[in-house]
């Protein structure tokens, strides 16, 4: 079973970055009406990328606890998601084991704020991600690969990893102090 903890830069570390306002440097913008955040990692691609990839997904909510049954990869490319809507979101990931398989002792679950954007960095085993409160959009950046199949694997678990409700990881909707 893997408690979710709530969503922080320093904890998901391992596997990529958040982005938030108040995290990363920041600099005025549009004359003084605004601060810009810059993210500590860009979008990364291993090799020749294609022209990237912008989509919109839809996610209706699911509910903790919350089986993981599957993991995906993408070893050459990092990939951001950006909230649009909603409310709370599941982040679920795993570094790779020495034969670049899902490696469930590292599996960790986070919660995160409608305010956080993630950026998994490649080669990091993530489940699919999961809306908790509503109906959430999501925007996915990405490179896209020369050959898509190279870049996308997914493997089904023969155990599924268990994330359990955890009252440390419970953030209210409209102020998220799980964002440090």
């Amino acid at each position: 079973m893997i408690p979710p903890v709530p969503l922080s830069g320093e904890v998901f570390a391992p596997f990529g970055t958040v982005l938030a306002a108040g995290i990363g440097r920041s600099s005025v913008v549009n004359d003084g009406r605004g601060i810009r955040y810059d993210a500590e990692h860009g979008l990364g691609f291993a090799g020749e990328p294609m022209p990237p990839v912008l989509a919109l997904y839809r996610l209706t909510p699911s509910r903790l606890p919350f089986a993981v049954t599957a993991m995906e990869q993408h070893p050459l490319s990092s990939q951001t998601f950006v909230p649009m809507t909603g409310g709370r979101f599941l982040v679920v990931a795993a570094l790779a084991d020495a034969h670049g398989d899902p490696d469930p002792g590292t599996a960790r679950a986070f919660i995160a704020g409608p305010d956080q954007a993630i950026t998994y960095a490649g080669g990091v085993w993530h489940c699919p991600l999961a809306a908790l409160d509503e109906t959430a959009d999501f925007a996915m950046m990405m490179w896209r690969a020369p050959d898509p199949d190279a870049d996308c694997r997914v493997v089904s678990l023969s155990v599924p990893l268990l994330v359990a409700d955890h009252t440390a990881a419970t953030c209210p909707k409209e102020s998220n102090p799980c964002r440090t």
